[in-house]
């Protein structure tokens, strides 16, 4: 048994699809919506890729929908469509978090 071939990548951005933490169901068309606005950093021979996923619990469960961005480990709040373009935009291609969305970072600045 061969074992299978990871692509180089840089980040994974994970929304969370819980119940709680996402209460209007958005979480499947942001999902979706993530994949038009990576654009080529959503490629998946691009070295500098960023992976998309969701999960069903991030164990928030409130004030979403949740995003969290690792490595850095940056987690976001009430998470639309408006607020999920200024992640890609500021904080996955300028490297400029969002502050005002952030409620918590793994390893604060």
């Amino acid at each position: 048994m061969s074992k299978p071939q990871m692509n180089p990548y840089v980040r994974h951005i994970f929304i969370c699809t819980g119940r709680y933490c996402d209460p209007e169901g958005t979480a499947p068309q942001l999902y979706a919506q993530l994949a038009q606005l990576l654009g080529p950093l959503g490629n998946y021979h691009n070295p500098c890729r960023v992976k998309r996923g969701t999960t069903p619990c991030l164990g928030v469960c409130s004030a979403g929908p949740i995003v969290v961005i690792y490595p850095e480990g940056i987690w976001y709040h009430h998470v639309d469509k408006t607020v999920l373009e200024r992640i890609v935009r500021e904080h996955l291609v300028q490297n400029r978090p969002v502050v005002e969305h952030i409620f918590h970072q793994l390893h604060e600045q």
